[in-house]
């Protein structure tokens, strides 16, 4: 499964509002069924070098959409504002209704304000 990625190829400014959006698919298909509103559905992303320093830790979605697989996160500035730069991997994870985990892998990228 290839890692999606937020913020390619500039960063995402730290301090920003900001949204993330993703398809979730499984087996390369859209999977409505299992991608539900009432799935619990988390975001994950920390850098994996020492000090590991964790961006977002299960972040509940903001948004489901199932029928297309599109799940958003809205980030505030408040959360973002303390993010140093670099790019961090995560994952997000699925628990559907019936207790099936699934991970799909992301990462993201954030770069220095310029003023």
């Amino acid at each position: 499964m290839a890692r999606q990625s937020w913020g390619e190829p500039d960063g995402i400014p730290e301090g920003s509002d900001f949204s993330l959006e993703a398809v979730l698919t499984v087996n390369g298909a859209i999977a409505p069924s299992q991608v539900t509103s009432s799935g619990a559905i988390t975001l994950s992303v920390e850098n994996t070098v020492e000090p590991i320093i964790p961006l977002l830790i299960d972040e509940v979605r903001d948004a489901v959409d199932a029928p297309s697989g599109l799940v958003r996160w809205n980030i505030t500035d408040a959360q973002s504002s303390a993010w140093p730069a670099g790019t961090f991997n995560g994952d997000i994870k699925l628990i559907d209704s019936g207790g099936m985990i699934t991970y799909w892998p992301v990462s993201l990228k954030i770069r220095s304000v310029i003023d």
